[in-house]
């Protein structure tokens, strides 16, 4: 957590708080990380008899210091905090952040001091959220300040539950969704307009209903081979109007960690249709995925430059817009009975990942989409662009030796423009070992200041601006 006391010489602090001190500390007794992991390599043998090792094991129990949830932070909701205080959570009436990863538990933050405060999940908030999956990216209306999310329960029949968390605590499943050619799918986010909610089922799907978790115990290993000759499935929900799916879509196969925005668009003379665009960065199959495992990544190590080499097309990020033509408002539809094509109509190949927009356009039509670029020139991210969607221009901030994370979009409070802020992000200079603060000029991406921290920062894909009271 970075902090800019609000003084006539203003300064930048640093805090930090491990999440998961007791699984550390397991980990170093036992030489072993137990639990389900996103993508940790295990020994098959030990895998396939952890049921009949358990019996002798010492299993730590789901707690804030060994639940490892940690890949987005955002605000709390009213139920998140109930549900705390019902599992003798202590919140004693202080400021609170969310963290959430792609399952269906959350961890409750200090948001002063970052402490770990306790775990709920989805079924504490409802009783239907049953399933192990979620986003790791709910989706949140900055208007009503409802959340929107899914809940994946696996089985004989697959099923997807779209439902709403409202600032008045209360829990609405909004759909209830399988069928013959619904699938369980690794799904990191989803989309939001002003009246629906986009669940897009790409092809990264479990194999055999999601069993292959429990004996590979990492989610990567248990997703199948990518088939490129399946289609994508949108799925169209109303979060207004309690009709469900209203409208099904298929398109060509490709694969996404990140959306980034939706909106609607009126269409002919029928107030009731709309046309919906998403946008979202996607890749040509799950190979990026593969590109995670440690051996991958780690500079020194052998498998870096021979795996970025043989995959080079396949994990290269596309910004991509799909049409979701006469999508009716408030008129009853079949539902899933049948579907349409989703249009591509947008691709720019000079795009990065871990995209942002200026928040102000969230369910608006918006040009410009930044984010962090990984080119090639070193074993992970190395550089960061601001990409213009009408023409598909890239203006780049790169500096040699250096690694950014995530850019954070802050509007400057007067803006008039889309790109008047700043970016911030937090960069670790490869070349003294230390990370530093780094502000930009939104608009042109040049350097406004720093801040070193001193020390190095541990990596984390994503983060969170808080405003100031």
């Amino acid at each position: 957590m970075i902090q800019q006391d609000e003084q006539a010489h203003p300064s930048i602090g640093y805090s930090s708080y491990c999440q998961v001190d007791e699984l550390i500390e397991n980990a170093r007794k036992t030489g072993r990380l137990d639990g389900i992991t996103f993508g940790q390599k295990r020994d098959p043998c030990d895998t396939f008899y952890r049921k009949v090792k358990t019996m002798f094991d010492p299993v730590l129990p789901a707690g804030p210091t060994t639940s490892n949830i940690g890949v987005t932070i955002r605000p709390t909701v009213p139920s998140e905090l109930e549900r705390a205080r019902d599992l003798g959570v202590t919140t004693d009436g202080r400021p609170l952040m969310i963290a959430s990863t792609d399952n269906h538990s959350t961890k409750l933050l200090d948001a002063a001091t970052l402490e770990p405060l306790g775990v709920v999940t989805q079924q504490n908030l409802h009783p239907a959220l049953k399933g192990p999956m979620s986003g790791a990216h709910a989706a949140r209306d900055s208007k009503t300040g409802d959340v929107f999310n899914y809940n994946l329960e696996f089985g004989a029949i697959i099923t997807y539950r779209v439902f709403r968390a409202s600032p008045t605590g209360k829990i609405d499943i909004l759909a209830e969704i399988s069928g013959l050619d619904i699938r369980g799918a690794y799904i990191h986010s989803i989309s939001l307009t002003e009246n629906f909610v986009i669940l897009c089922i790409w092809p990264a799907y479990f194999g055999a209903s999601g069993i292959p978790i429990l004996w590979k115990r990492n989610i990567l290993e248990a997703i199948s081979p990518f088939d490129d000759k399946a289609k994508a499935t949108w799925l169209v929900i109303d979060r207004r109007h309690s009709r469900g799916v209203v409208r099904k879509f298929k398109s060509e196969a490709f694969f996404c960690f990140h959306t980034t925005n939706a909106w609607e668009e009126q269409q002919g003379s029928d107030p009731d249709s709309v046309d919906i665009i998403c946008e979202l960065v996607q890749f040509k199959n799950t190979d990026i995925l593969h590109r995670f495992y440690y051996e991958n990544m780690v500079s020194d190590s052998p498998n870096v430059s021979s795996f970025k080499k043989s995959h080079a097309e396949s994990t290269r990020p596309t910004l991509a817009r799909y049409k979701l033509g006469g999508v009716p408002l408030r008129k009853r539809t079949a539902g899933l009975a049948s579907s349409s094509t989703a249009t591509s109509i947008m691709k720019i190949s000079s795009s990065g990942d871990l995209p942002c927009i200026n928040p102000r356009f969230a369910t608006r039509p918006h040009r410009f989409v930044w984010s962090v670029l990984d080119r090639g020139k070193s074993s992970f991210m190395d550089g960061l662009g601001k990409t213009d969607t009408r023409d598909g221009s890239c203006v780049v901030w790169e500096k040699t030796n250096h690694t950014p994370s995530e850019p954070i979009f802050v509007p400057a409070p007067d803006a008039e423009r889309e790109d008047e802020g700043v970016i911030l992000t937090t960069v670790f200079d490869g070349d003294n070992g230390s990370t530093y603060l780094l502000c930009l000029n939104a608009i042109d991406m040049t350097e406004l200041g720093r801040a070193d921290v001193g020390k190095p920062v541990g990596f984390g894909f994503h983060g969170v601006h808080i405003p100031g009271a």
